[in-house]
């Protein structure tokens, strides 16, 4: 194979070494202290001298990204150096890919010996490129088995309720307590995070005035100690960990390919898994700050509101925009204006939006609801008759449901039903202990074998059933606590006009409104048709 033409300095023989500066040791021999110490011992008993080290300080994985590589290799191709050095080939690369490029382009294209201490391979002594392989590959094996094994011990120590993130969130410190890595809250900073929930959940502020009233109402400073963004905000409403809970497994790590054509130009990238795959401790791990029931609350606003889980669009020019609908043809009812030609007012109406954009073939609704109207219409409708479904019927008759237990009905029940179960389980043990030592006829054995675990299995339906009731009332309970606050911020609500605050409590009182060819409007609410 003939060689790359390289320069040629002088006639002396030139060595050097390259090490590589890790962030994170696993032990003191991959310090770049120890490795530099290893290569001079062994070069001095080759009768050769360092003259130059490379000390290779990047975090990239891939010859392409890690500037001393290149320089290291430009170095070669102007002849500044005979013999390379390297304590392992691991410490230069761990991908057999890497390993094998950097070998080609000194040893067979330019001629470099490559020296690789650990691993026993000296190009002057045999250039065997399946053997050069082989290291490489087992190298990069043992890399990926310690990622997968940090990985795994990372998750081990989350599910005890380790916080395993770099940062702590805002409004917590990172503390190590009994040596479990955990959060401390920072009162101050935990009075801001309770304050935004406050507001974009109680007093029906969206992301953007949120942001406006902490810049403009408050003196209080952001993260970084300036001005509030949305980003902040958006960041501090779905941050689980508020809630006490650990939240991990969220993010995969995935090779990103920048150039098919060559291979070694990539980078690692970190990217977002599906909700449902990500894991939580399911006890309370650190003190919360934010109660689950609120935080559950601001993450069905965030979906409601049109942004999904990423927050989506910002503002709205109706208060009823994604609520009301066609009842001919499903479309959204939306808006348009225009202005009178006899007195210059600009007027704004409800229209289906399929008929709107493709006429009579498209939909026959061709009803237009002057907006002001029919919205405050609307809320005077969604006032009068929620209030009274809440105050003077109750939502659980609202909801068919005309149970009169409490939730500490149920749960003295269920305890006491499950106070039956042990002392059955405890008869049964005792009875089966009596029949092994004989004295127990077999008779008598299966006749109060089969009354015990009878017994069992029917106090065990009973649990089971009213658990079930337990969940229902309490739902019915969170809901109407729900309803009545957000008909409390209705009511408090001076202006309308002001379409993002209206909406935002809109949407937590009504499921849909269909308008039909006639107009006539038909309003379904939380708890069912107004």
């Amino acid at each position: 194979m003939q060689k790359a033409k390289r320069k040629k300095n002088s006639n002396k023989k030139k060595t050097r070494a390259y090490v590589r500066v890790s962030t994170l040791q696993v032990s003191q021999k991959d310090s770049p202290e120890h490795q530099e110490g290893l290569i001079r011992e062994e070069s001095a008993r080759e009768g050769e001298e360092i003259e130059h080290v490379y000390r290779d300080r990047g975090t990239a994985r891939n010859i392409t990204g890690r500037e001393d590589v290149q320089r290291m290799i430009e170095d070669a191709k102007n002849g500044e150096f005979d013999t390379i050095y390297f304590a392992s080939l691991s410490r230069f690369s761990r991908d057999t890919l890497d390993a094998l490029s950097l070998k080609r382009i000194l040893v067979n294209a330019l001629g470099i010996r490559l020296v690789s201490i650990e691993d026993m391979y000296d190009s002057a002594k045999e250039d065997n490129e399946m053997i050069f392989g082989i290291i490489s590959s087992v190298n990069q094996k043992q890399s990926e088995n310690t990622s997968i094994s940090v990985k795994r011990g990372k998750r081990q120590a989350a599910k005890k309720g380790d916080f395993i993130g770099a940062f702590a969130p805002y409004g917590y410190k990172k503390v190590k307590i009994d040596g479990r890595k955990t959060l401390e809250i920072i009162p101050e900073q935990a009075k801001v995070v309770r304050i935004i929930y406050d507001l974009y959940v109680n007093k029906g502020m969206g992301e953007k005035a949120t942001v406006t009233f902490l810049n403009e109402e408050t003196d209080l400073r952001s993260p970084k100690g300036g001005v509030w963004g949305i980003t902040t905000v958006q960041r501090i409403l779905q941050n689980e960990h508020y809630t006490g809970c650990v939240v991990f497994s969220k993010f995969e790590t995935v090779d990103v390919y920048e150039d098919l054509d060559n291979l070694q130009n990539r980078h690692k990238k970190m990217k977002l898994r599906d909700e449902v795959e990500w894991e939580r401790t399911d006890f309370e791990a650190h003190p919360v700050i934010i109660p689950r029931e609120l935080f559950d609350q601001a993450q069905s606003i965030r979906e409601i509101r049109g942004g999904g889980k990423r927050g989506g669009r910002k503002t709205f020019v109706n208060a009823f925009a994604k609520l009301t609908f066609c009842k001919h043809c499903g479309g959204a009812m939306v808006t348009m204006s225009s202005t009178s030609t006899s007195n210059g007012k600009r007027y704004t109406y409800l229209l289906c939006s399929k008929r709107r954009r493709q006429g009579e073939k498209g939909c026959t609704n061709k009803t237009w609801i002057p907006y002001k109207g029919f919205r405050d219409a609307v809320i005077e409708a969604i006032k009068e008759r929620l209030n009274r479904a809440v105050e003077l019927v109750g939502v659980e008759r609202s909801i068919h449901d005309n149970t009169v237990f409490t939730a500490n009905t149920y749960s003295e029940e269920i305890q006491s039903i499950e106070k039956i179960v042990t002392a059955n389980r405890k008869l049964l043990f005792e009875v089966r202990r009596q029949h092994m030592l004989g004295n127990v006829t077999d008779e008598q054995y299966e006749f109060e074998r089969e009354m015990y675990e009878d017994e069992i299995a029917a106090s065990t339906k009973k649990i089971s059933a009213l658990s079930k009731k337990e969940s229902a009332h309490k739902n019915q309970e969170k809901l109407k606590r729900e309803v009545s606050q957000a008909l409390h911020q209705l009511t408090a609500i001076d202006d309308y006009d002001s379409v993002e605050q209206t909406r935002n409590t809109l949407v937590r009182l009504i499921e849909r409104i269909d308008v039909t060819e006639d107009g006539d409007v038909d309003i379904y609410s939380v708890l069912g048709k107004v």
